[in-house]
C-alpha cells in the first residue's frame, strides 16, 4: 500500500482510521490515526513506497524488534506492526507535544526544568542500554517533549543491539546526523553505550548553553565530522558564562573524545544531574561548587573493565534487580526500646535524665541504620516487671527489643546491651563496655554502633557519618531532647537552639529529626501551620549535606500527615515503600493523614490495624478521634479510658473523654474533666473544648474569653475563628460575628480539605451566600455521609437558607445518633422550631421551652 493509498483509506487494516499526515522523513511518513478497537489516538509510521529495498525494510523491522523490548515512560512505545503487500508500518504511541529542538526554540525554561528533561532522557537511555541497545542517532529532533513536560526518546531506526552482528547502515555508509554522532561512530570504531553519552552531552550542551558544542558554520559534513573527532568542544563557560561549575565538569566529561573518559553509564549521569537538581543549582559559593564538581569528576570503583560490552551490562541490570528483590525479601523487624534506668548514687535526677536521654537516643537511631526495620514506640506501665514488659511486646507483634542496663560510679559507666526476642524472652545477642558520662557524644556513637552489631550482618546498612558537636553544644542538645516525652514541655526557644546547632553542624541527621519532632508537637498545641512549613524547609535543607535520606523522608512524611497536601504525602510514602520499609511502619501516619482529610472510616481502619501491632498513645488517639467523628461514642469512651489508664502522664485521653461528654450532653461532666487537666498542659484543643463547654452551658462571656485566649497564640486557627463568630451570634453582636466569619472565610481558602470546605460553607451561609454554601455542603455530604460534623454544619446551612425540610432531616439524624439538645442552641436551629416542616422529635428534643 503506497503513501497516497494510506492517506486516503478511511480504515487501515480494519482497525486504524487514518486522519491526517503528521510528518515525513527520509524513510517514512507518520500519520495520525485512531485505534478503533481500543478507542485511542496513535501514530502510524509507514515505510515510504520508494524505500522498499531490503535495507530499509530491515531497518523498520529492526526498530520494531528493539522497541518491543523497551517499555519505559521516557521511550515512545510500540503498539503494533502491520505488514501487507511489501509494506510495513509501525503503530506507536501518539506523543502530544513537540520535539526537543522545537521546545528549546519556543520556550524559555528554567535551569531546573532543563535538568528535569535531561534526567528523564538519561532514564530512558539507561533502560535501552540496560537491555543492550544503543540508539546511535540521539539528537534534539529525536526527543519528544509532551505538554506536561515528559521527555520521550523516539526513532530507533538505526539503533543497534549488541547481540546482533548485522549492520543495517552499511549500504548508506553513514546513517543519521553528523551532529548526533560520537567521534568513534564517525571513525567506524566498534561502539558501546558511551557513544550515546557523547550525543547526550551534545544535547545537554545545547540545552544548557543555548548553543552547540561545535561550530558548524559553512563547513561541509566531512569537515564538521573532522572537527568532532579532532577538535575540542567550545568551553561551556564561554557559551554561557553563568553556567554552574559542576555542569561545566559534567559537560566536559560527556564530550570527551575518548569513551574511557566519559561517565560509565546513563545512570551515573542521571545521579549527577539529580544531585545538582536537588542541591547545586542555587548555591553560588565556590566551596560548594567545587565539592559537587569533585563528586562528578571522581571515577567510581569499576565493577568491570571500562570496555565491557552492553550485553554484560544487561546482565548487571538483571543481577541488580535480583539483588533488590533479595533485599526486599528480608523479614521485617519491628523494634522497641525497653525503659532505660541509670544507677549511680552520685548522680542527681537531672544528671541521670541526661544520661538516659543520650542512651535512648543512641538506641532509637538503630532501626534507621538497619534494612527492613521499623521502630515501634513503647511506654510500659510503671508497675510492669521486666518479664511482663517482654510479654507485652510479644503480644503486640514486636520482633526485637533492645535493653540497656547501666551502672555508673562517678563518671565511669558500665553498660550492658541486649537484643531480646520477645517471643521466648531469649537474649539473642549481648555486649558490654564502659563509657564516660562526661563525654556523652562519644558514648552515644559507641552505644549506637554497638547496638547495630547486635543484628545480623545482612540487615546492617553502611554506617552513616555524623558531625561531632562541641561538648557544650551537645549538652544543649541533650537538654532539648530530654523534653520530648518527658515532664517538661517544648517551646519555640528549643527550635531556635536546634536551628543554631543545625547551622553549625549541617551534616548531623539527629538535629534535623529533633527539630521536626518539636515543630510537630508545637503545632499540635498551637495549630500554627508556619511551624510545619519551617520544619519542611529545615528538612529540605538537609538534603544538600549527605544526611540520612530515609530518616529525612520519614520526618517529612510525619509532617505531611498532618497537613492538607495529599499529593505530597502520597509521593513521600511511595518513595519510602521502595526503600524496603515494613508497610506496618506507616499505618499510623496514614491513619492520621486520612483523619485530617475527613476520611474517618478508612482512617479508623488503619488506626485499628496500627494499634493491633502497636497500642501506642497516638494510635489510640486516632482510633478514638475517628470514632467520635463517626458518632460511635461508646467505643470512643472505651478507648479514651484505656488511654488514661495506660498513659497517665498524657492528657489526650482526658481531652477526648471531655469531647465525648460534650457531644452526648454531659456538659458539666465534660467541663470538670477538662478542668482536671493541669493548666500548663492544656493545649489549644483542650482550651477550645473548655470554651465549648462554657458555650453549651450558656456562659458566653467565659467561652469568648477562652476562645480568644487560643486566638492570641494562633490567630489563623480556622476552627477557633468560627467558634468566636458563633459566640458573638449568641451575644447578639452581629457586627463582630460577621467580622470573624469573614476572617474564617478567608482562612478557609488556604486549602481544600473537608474541614476547610465545611467551615467555608458555614461562613458563607452566615454571610448570606447560601447558594454557594449549599453547593459546598452537598459535595461534602456525598464525600463523608457519616461525619457528625458535616451533618451538623449541613443542618445549620439549610436552616440559614430557609431549607427547613433538609435542615430537619439532618437534625433528626444527629438526634438519633445521640447528640444532645445543647448543640442546637444557635438561632439557626431554634428558627426551625417555628416552622411547620419541623418534626415532632425535633421540636421535642431541640426546641428551647420558654
Amino acid at each position: 500500500m503506497d503513501v497516497v493509498a494510506l492517506e486516503k483509506t478511511e480504515e487501515y487494516q480494519s482497525r486504524y482510521k487514518v486522519e491526517r499526515t503528521l510528518g515525513a522523513g527520509g524513510m517514512g511518513v507518520v500519520y495520525l490515526a485512531e485505534d478503533i478497537k481500543l478507542g485511542r489516538k496513535v501514530a502510524i509510521k509507514q515505510l515510504r513506497s520508494d524505500m522498499t529495498g531490503n535495507s530499509a525494510e530491515a531497518r523498520f523491522r529492526s526498530e520494531a524488534q528493539l522497541l518491543a523490548r523497551l517499555n519505559h515512560p521516557n521511550i515512545v512505545r510500540l503498539y503494533d506492526v502491520i505488514e501487507k503487500d511489501h509494506s510495513i508500518a509501525l503503530v506507536m504511541e501518539l506523543v502530544e507535544g513537540v520535539t526537543l529542538k522545537e521546545w528549546m526554540r519556543e520556550n524559555s525554561p528554567t535551569l531546573a526544568e532543563k535538568l528535569d528533561l535531561l534526567m528523564q532522557i538519561c532514564q530512558g537511555l539507561g533502560k535501552a542500554h540496560c537491555l543492550g541497545i544503543i540508539h546511535r542517532d540521539l539528537k534534539p529532533e529525536n526527543i519528544l517533549v509532551t505538554i506536561d513536560g515528559t521527555a520521550k526518546i523516539s526513532d530507533f531506526g538505526i539503533a543497534k543491539a549488541l547481540d546482533c552482528d548485522q549492520d543495517l547502515t552499511r549500504e548508506d555508509h553513514i546513517a543519521g546526523s553528523v551532529q548526533a554522532m560520537s567521534p568513534e561512530q564517525l571513525q567506524g570504531i566498534k561502539l558501546d553505550a558511551r557513544s550515546d553519552l557523547f550525543s547526550l552531552g551534545a544535547i545537554a550542551y545545547e540545552l544548557l548553553c543555548d548553543s552547540k558544542p561545535f561550530e558548524r558554520g559553512d563547513k561541509s559534513a566531512l569537515a564538521f565530522a573532522q572537527q568532532i573527532t579532532q577538535s575540542p568542544h567550545i568551553p561551556p563557560q564561554q557559551s554561557c558564562p553563568e553556567i554552574p561549575k559542576p555542569l561545566v565538569a559534567l559537560l566536559d566529561r560527556l564530550l570527551s573524545k575518548r569513551p574511557q573518559q566519559r561517565p560509565e553509564s546513563a545512570q551515573q549521569v542521571f545521579e549527577a544531574l539529580e544531585l545538582l537538581r536537588k542541591h547545586g543549582i542555587d548555591d553560588k559559593t565556590d566551596q560548594y561548587s567545587e565539592t559537587i564538581t569533585q563528586l562528578l569528576i571522581k571515577p567510581r570503583k569499576k565493577q568491570s573493565r571500562i570496555g565491557m560490552v552492553l550485553a554484560a551490562l544487561a546482565t548487571t541490570c538483571a543481577i541488580s534487580i535480583w539483588g533488590w528483590k533479595t533485599y526486599m525479601q528480608l523479614p521485617p523487624q519491628y523494634l522497641a526500646i525497653l525503659p532505660i534506668k541509670v544507677n549511680g548514687a552520685e548522680y542527681d535526677e537531672y544528671e541521670k535524665l541526661l544520661v538516659e536521654t543520650m542512651i535512648r537516643q543512641a538506641l532509637l537511631s538503630t532501626p534507621s541504620q538497619l534494612k527492613s526495620s521499623a521502630l515501634v514506640s513503647y511506654t510500659p506501665s510503671n508497675e510492669a516487671s521486666h518479664e511482663e514488659q517482654i510479654q507485652n511486646l510479644h503480644n503486640r507483634g514486636i520482633t526485637d527489643a533492645l535493653y540497656a542496663s547501666v551502672n555508673c560510679i562517678q563518671i565511669r559507666c558500665n553498660i550492658e546491651l541486649q537484643r531480646i526476642n520477645p517471643a521466648n524472652s531469649q537474649v539473642l545477642e549481648q555486649t558490654s563496655f564502659v563509657f564516660l558520662s562526661d563525654k556523652p557524644q562519644e558514648a552515644q556513637y559507641t552505644i549506637n554502633n554497638s547496638a547495630i552489631e547486635l543484628f545480623p550482618k545482612n540487615y546492617r546498612k553502611n554506617p552513616g557519618k555524623e558531625s561531632k558537636m562541641e561538648n557544650d553544644d551537645y549538652n544543649r542538645f541533650l537538654v532539648v531532647l530530654s523534653k520530648l516525652g518527658g515532664e517538661a514541655t517544648v517551646n519555640t526557644n528549643d527550635l531556635e537552639v536546634l536551628q543554631e546547632l543545625i547551622g553549625k553542624y549541617p551534616t548531623n541527621t539527629i538535629l534535623y529529626l529533633t527539630y521536626a519532632k518539636i515543630a510537630t508537637e508545637l503545632f499540635a498545641d498551637t495549630s500554627n501551620s508556619k511551624l510545619l512549613t519551617s520544619a519542611l524547609g529545615i528538612l529540605t535543607s538537609a538534603e544538600g549535606f549527605g544526611v540520612d535520606e530515609l530518616a529525612i523522608l520519614e520526618a517529612k512524611l510525619s509532617i505531611k500527615s498532618i497537613s492538607n497536601d495529599r499529593e505530597g504525602f502520597e509521593s513521600i510514602i511511595k518513595k519510602l515503600q521502595t526503600k524496603g520499609r515494613p508497610s506496618a511502619h506507616h499505618l499510623t501516619q496514614f491513619a492520621r493523614f486520612l483523619w485530617t482529610q475527613g476520611d474517618f472510616d478508612e482512617s479508623l481502619t488503619y488506626a485499628s490495624k496500627a494499634a493491633a501491632l502497636n497500642p501506642s498513645y497516638n494510635n489510640f488517639y486516632y482510633m478514638a478521634g475517628n470514632q467520635i467523628s463517626l458518632g460511635d461514642y461508646d467505643s470512643a469512651r472505651e478507648v479514651a479510658e484505656k488511654m488514661m489508664e495506660k498513659y497517665p502522664r498524657k492528657w489526650g485521653g482526658q481531652n477526648l473523654l471531655g469531647v465525648i461528654e460534650l457531644e452526648t450532653g454531659n456538659i458539666k461532666e465534660a467541663e470538670e474533666i477538662i478542668l482536671s487537666i493541669p493548666e500548663d498542659f492544656r493545649n489549644w484543643a483542650a482550651k477550645s473544648n473548655l470554651a465549648t463547654a462554657f458555650f453549651l452551658r450558656e456562659k458566653y462571656p467565659e467561652a469568648l474569653e477562652e476562645y480568644r485566649d487560643v486566638l492570641s497564640t494562633a490567630p489563623d486557627n480556622l476552627q477557633i475563628n468560627i467558634y468566636v463568630a458563633e459566640t458573638y451570634v449568641m451575644l447578639s453582636n452581629h457586627k463582630q460575628a460577621a467580622k470573624y466569619f469573614s476572617k474564617a472565610l478567608e482562612l478557609s481558602h488556604q486549602g481544600n480539605s473537608q474541614k476547610q470546605r465545611r467551615y467555608r460553607a458555614q461562613a458563607l451561609a452566615y454571610l448570606g451566600d447560601t447558594a454557594q454554601s449549599i453547593s459546598l455542603i452537598k459535595d461534602l455530604l456525598i464525600e463523608a455521609p457519616e461525619s457528625t460534623y458535616i451533618k451538623h454544619t449541613a443542618a445549620q446551612v439549610y436552616a440559614l437558607a430557609g431549607e427547613w425540610q433538609s435542615a430537619n432531616y439532618h437534625v433528626e439524624e444527629l438526634i438519633y445518633q445521640g447528640m444532645s439538645t445543647e448543640w442546637f442552641s444557635l438561632p439557626a436551629f431554634q428558627n426551625l422550631c417555628t416552622q411547620p416542616q419541623a418534626s415532632a422529635i425535633v421540636k421535642e428534643t431541640i426546641c428551647i421551652k420558654e
